[in-house]
């Protein structure tokens, strides 16, 4: 994929990293580790209150599964 790649393909092609990404964290025992890029590692978050801004009020938010990034040395300034 050049600089003359259309929006279409280049969105085709982050679907499918971020799609392989997630495959991997879930088949791998919750991380993924790309070298010289980062590691992506799914962990969980508990649940907390929230607030609803269209109504103003504290509502429960459930736990849930979410993915991290943490970059390598070679990636930060």
């Amino acid at each position: 994929m050049g600089p003359g790649a259309t929006r279409a393909t280049a969105s085709a092609a982050v679907e499918a990293v971020l799609a392989s990404i997630r495959q991997a964290t879930a088949e791998s025992g919750d991380k993924l580790h790309i070298a010289h890029f980062g590691t992506f590692q799914r962990t969980e978050r508990s649940a907390r209150q929230g607030y609803d801004i269209n109504t103003g009020t504290m509502r429960p938010l459930p736990a849930r599964q979410v993915l991290a990034f943490t970059p390598t040395k070679s990636l930060l300034p």
